[in-house]
């Protein structure tokens, strides 16, 4: 039998050795409010990517996280990588900025067959591949991924699907989201900053899933959209494990640094929605 996928959430608050640049980790902004951990996700990251209107929010947020330091310091400290996309979200002033910095500006608004971030995924895919990386033991973190137009979410719920071989994590609005593919996979969150709240939902067709670690635990149960999925739960123990016939969005609650969505969300927690009372 094949051995369990192991998906992790060390990448929140490893510092990686001597405080060095991790060689696992590459991050993408997106054109929405960035978490609080951006800065430290991002002095830790190998590739910094920012999708298109990511750079206006580099440009302005950072600034805004890191209010001890002036902010043409902080600019001239976080410059990105490169900055890909179809260019129609980045203002003047910011693609000046970085361009009179050195940073690559790729303009490909001749694809509008993929999204920005579809794009910056290639192109991590590649530098991995050039610089010798397995995508095994790199995590792709998008931030600006959640939150905001509803469109853009489900868009990027969708990219979770296309790339299921890549360690994709979506962070945003107090959020994480990641996919638990079909098969046996093991999840470790970060207890510190993760949940309790989490919720294992088939968005791709029906699912029946077993799971352990979690206070309502699936038992081969069947799971579909416009029925039973398993919203509201709650972890209980360090290691979540799910198997599942398809793949399952994994998600949790961010506390702390994860920036946003600190409200409460109204619910009593519960296994699933959707179910007979």
């Amino acid at each position: 039998m094949a051995e369990p996928r192991v998906l992790s959430s060390a990448f929140l608050s490893d510092k990686g050795s001597n405080g060095a640049a991790s060689e696992q980790l590459a991050v993408v902004l997106l054109n929405w409010t960035l978490p609080e951990l951006t800065p430290a996700l991002w002095a830790r990251a190998k590739l910094r990517v920012c999708a298109d209107g990511g750079a206006n929010r580099l440009f302005d947020e950072l600034p805004r996280m890191l209010p001890g330091v002036e902010a043409a310091a902080v600019r001239a400290q976080y410059l990105p990588t490169i900055i890909k996309g179809d260019l129609d979200s980045i203002r003047l002033d910011v693609r000046a900025f970085y361009q009179a910095a050195g940073v690559p500006i790729v303009d490909l608004s001749d694809d509008q067959d993929s999204t920005d971030l579809q794009k910056c995924i290639e192109y991590v895919r590649r530098q991995a591949e050039e610089q010798s990386l397995r995508l095994c033991d790199l995590t792709l973190v998008a931030l600006g991924a959640l939150g905001g137009r509803l469109d853009h979410t489900l868009s990027n719920l969708s990219t979770l699907h296309a790339h299921p071989d890549l360690n994709l994590v979506l962070l945003g609005d107090g959020n994480l989201s990641r996919l638990a593919p079909a098969g046996r996979c093991v999840i470790r969150p970060d207890r510190r900053l993760e949940g309790p709240t989490c919720g294992l939902v088939p968005c791709t067709g029906p699912a029946v899933a077993t799971s352990s670690g979690l206070r309502w635990n699936l038992d081969r149960t069947a799971m579909h959209f416009g029925g039973l999925v398993s919203t509201s739960n709650i972890i209980e123990a360090d290691e979540v494990a799910v198997e599942s016939d398809a793949h399952l969005v994994w998600t949790t609650k961010l506390r702390g640094g994860g920036g946003g969505g600190t409200h409460s969300d109204g619910e009593e927690p519960r296994a699933a929605s959707g179910a007979a009372p």
